[in-house]
């Protein structure tokens, strides 16, 4: 009868997947804790305000991803990744309705004049 040795039961178990997995969150952490807590803000947020279950979970899945596409940005000026936390927090407080208006204002003022 064959006997099983550990390298006979699990063929492609490398133990350093689990390092490398490790590493992989320790290099995301500043995106992860960022858009996390602009998710959770938004959604408590939205939730204080009474708005549907299902409006609030997109809400927070919307700044999540804006507080994600803001951090390049902060690097391009210099700024260092902790100030995505600050702001996505602000993000998240003020909702993407008011980013979306504010943006919507100041396209219309440095690009829309010449477009017309």
């Amino acid at each position: 009868m064959h006997q099983l040795n550990e390298s006979d039961a699990m063929p492609n178990k490398d133990p350093s997947n689990w390092q490398a997995l490790i590493d992989l969150l320790l290099n995301l952490w500043p995106q992860i804790y960022a858009a996390g807590l602009a998710m959770l803000i938004a959604l408590v947020r939205a939730i204080h305000a009474g708005g549907r279950p299902m409006k609030s979970i997109l809400e927070a899945i919307l700044c999540g991803c804006l507080t994600l596409a803001v951090m390049p940005l902060l690097a391009y000026f210099g700024m260092p990744q902790d100030m995505a936390v600050v702001s996505g927090g602000a993000i998240a407080f003020l909702g993407v309705e008011w980013v979306r208006d504010r943006l919507e204002a100041l396209y219309d003022k440095l690009i829309g004049r010449w477009l017309k």
